[in-house]
């Protein structure tokens, strides 16, 4: 789960943004859900077979119901303002196998500054991105599915071009972020930040570009 801070003086707005059914992404939509104001949430639609059955989409649509909310289906194309700025869907192109090509995969425009969130998209939606025409150049990369090697190939890096990639991980068994990953990424910036080393990553964007600000 991402946090989109939107400083509008004299307020600011918090916008939370998923992009994957697993709890690893949605663990605190509820929480969010019960505790701020929500317009709008936008989730994947995915087959009968791949709705979860976790706890935690069970907790999210119970606080989603108690809030009298709607899920909208999360389609190319579609676009959600962000204060000053816009998040565009171009993902799920089609049906997949596999759950984490589902994805609800983004960009967010703020004046020149972009920033692409991937969610757990493999290489094989991202293929399929690039076929639809829906990828673009941005300036932050969210890395796909933690540093996997199943993701972040080079034809998807190739269009993208980062200044900065974040990756979101942990002591995990998976041993993610991958060390091929890690190197393929390093071909296109030097400016790679991982939650595990640097822990709360804080973007910032403003008419002066981007600045990085990370806890440790």
């Amino acid at each position: 789960l991402f946090f989109l801070m939107i400083r509008r003086p004299p307020r600011s707005t918090l916008f939370p943004y998923t992009t994957l059914f697993r709890s690893d992404h949605m663990g605190a939509a509820s929480y969010v859900i019960d505790n701020m104001d929500v317009e709008q949430i936008i989730i994947p639609k995915v087959t009968d077979d791949m709705i979860p059955t976790t706890k935690v989409y069970e907790n999210f649509l119970k606080s989603v119901k108690n809030k009298n909310l709607k899920l909208t289906a999360a389609k190319p194309g579609m676009t959600v303002e962000a204060g000053e700025g816009e998040l565009e869907i171009i993902s799920p192109v089609k049906d997949y196998d596999n759950l984490n090509n589902y994805s609800a995969a983004a960009v967010l425009t703020h004046g020149s500054n972009k920033f692409m969130f991937t969610g757990d998209i493999e290489k094989k939606a991202e293929k399929d991105i690039i076929e639809a025409g829906n990828l673009t150049s941005a300036d932050v990369l969210k890395v796909a599915h933690h540093g996997s090697n199943t993701s972040s190939s080079k034809e998807f890096l190739d269009i993208v071009d980062p200044d900065y990639a974040v990756i979101e991980c942990g002591d995990n068994s998976y041993k993610h972020p991958h060390e091929e990953t890690m190197e393929r990424l390093s071909e296109y910036t030097d400016k790679i930040y991982r939650t595990d080393i640097d822990g709360n990553i804080v973007i910032t964007s403003d008419k002066d570009g981007l600045s990085v600000k990370t806890e440790n």
